[in-house]
């Protein structure tokens, strides 16, 4: 993967708004981690939750993955812009600060084969499988042994009480729990595992066949533009509309998350089937758009007028699921 993705994920830079450092952004995070904090209400995994988080609710914990990337390797794994970020000054004490610089101290160069010059902490957040496939396999070029779906295995690993797989370094229960609570919601936002891959003439093509080509790459989204318009496709669909935020979480929206079917089979390949059903999300997300020619490393597109209701719709979906997730497989852990 490009260093370009660690561009747009880098808390570091002043130039960059944490919308784009994050899937969903906060605010997706936050209600995913709010409607899984209402379904375990009362429950043995909600005791499990308070004793390992204390005062910080797995609506706060969402955004802790996202948080620690505002610790700089370069500056003496210190933590940089505080008072930046709303959402993250729960964690900007020095004692809370220390933790974030601790995690990222073990999970900065530990992934191996590295795969690019992102920091390994960052390369846990997503996967890159070409939106031909309808299933996530381990051997799809995009597929890492620290992306969004060995992440999310190695935390349950460690919140079961066993050691965390190479080559993650989650400490304990607290650390685990608080990046689950970000990696689930993570595994549901369509471009953060369903990539579209690009010739130079704007054509898609399946990096799985043939001799790959990296240049195909359109890391996550982020190397394509939409016209009209100076965003990319990518920080399109961190956002959430409103009615999504956690204001705006209602009876109606916790009954459509408790109505979401317990994943089939073993616990660790929960996210392998999360994965592959995110994948045909993306696949809807690019049906019926048309890529300009590669022009100054990105590609460019033109949404209908039709897309924006297309992709709210999805984005629910997708938000409602990974807070029913998370919750099961908190219940499931700590039944």
């Amino acid at each position: 993967m490009s260093l370009r993705r660690s561009i747009t994920y880098c808390l570091l830079s002043t130039l960059i708004t944490f919308n784009q450092a994050s899937a969903w952004g906060p605010d997706g995070h936050h209600t995913v981690g709010a409607i899984a904090g209402h379904l375990i209400a009362g429950s043995n995994a909600a005791t499990e939750v308070k004793n390992i988080l204390g005062n910080i609710s797995l609506q706060d914990a969402s955004v802790w993955a996202d948080c620690s990337k505002g610790i700089d390797p370069s500056k003496g794994y210190t933590y940089q812009n505080p008072g930046k970020y709303p959402e993250c000054k729960i964690y900007e004490t020095p004692d809370l600060e220390t933790e974030m610089s601790d995690f990222v101290r073990r999970n900065d160069t530990n992934c191996s084969p590295k795969p690019s010059g992102d920091a390994c902490h960052y390369e846990y957040h997503y996967t890159d499988i070409a939106i031909q496939h309808d299933h996530y396999d381990p051997g799809f070029v995009g597929a890492r042994n620290d992306d969004i779906v060995a992440a999310i295995v190695a935390a349950t690993h460690v919140l079961k009480g066993e050691p965390a797989p190479a080559p993650f370094s989650f400490k304990d229960k607290r650390e685990a729990l608080l990046v689950l609570a970000h990696y689930v919601g993570d595994i549901h936002q369509p471009l953060h595992v369903g990539a579209i891959y690009l010739n130079a003439k704007g054509k898609p093509v399946n990096p799985d066949i043939g001799i790959f080509d990296p240049k195909t790459s359109t890391v996550g989204g982020n190397d394509i533009t939409v016209k009209g318009s100076s965003q990319k496709l990518h920080a399109l669909w961190d956002g959430i509309p409103a009615s999504l935020t956690v204001s705006q979480l209602n009876a109606a929206i916790f009954q459509q998350a408790a109505a979401i079917p317990v994943t089939n089979g073993q616990l660790l390949d929960w996210p392998t089937s999360w994965a592959s059903d995110t994948i045909v999300k993306a696949g809807q997300a690019f049906s019926g758009l048309k890529f300009g020619k590669l022009q100054n490393s990105h590609w460019s597109t033109t949404l209908l007028a039709t897309y924006n209701n297309k992709m709210d719709g999805i984005k629910q979906v997708q938000l409602v699921k990974a807070g029913a997730h998370l919750a099961q497989l908190l219940q499931a852990i700590w039944p």
